[in-house]
């Protein structure tokens, strides 16, 4: 089954149900215009509005920078 092949892409499943592999630059769009239900990642599936997912907001670290420039 070609859904479940691993390479480049990201496997989403929209909110109709149609499963499908995109372009990892065009998964952030989905997300934004909700369009997909839920991504695929390396440790398993995320569920878009119930798992965390990066650059999503929420509370703002407030503590020293550590980073180096």
């Amino acid at each position: 089954m070609a859904f479940f092949r691993r390479s480049t892409k990201i496997n989403v499943v929209y909110k109709n149900g149609v499963k499908d592999r995109i372009s990892p630059s065009l998964l952030g769009t989905l997300i934004d215009s909700r369009q997909i239900d839920q991504f695929e990642r390396s440790d398993g599936w995320a569920k878009v509005g119930l798992d965390p997912i990066r650059g999503a907001g929420g509370v703002g670290y407030d503590g020293a920078e550590r980073r180096l420039n």
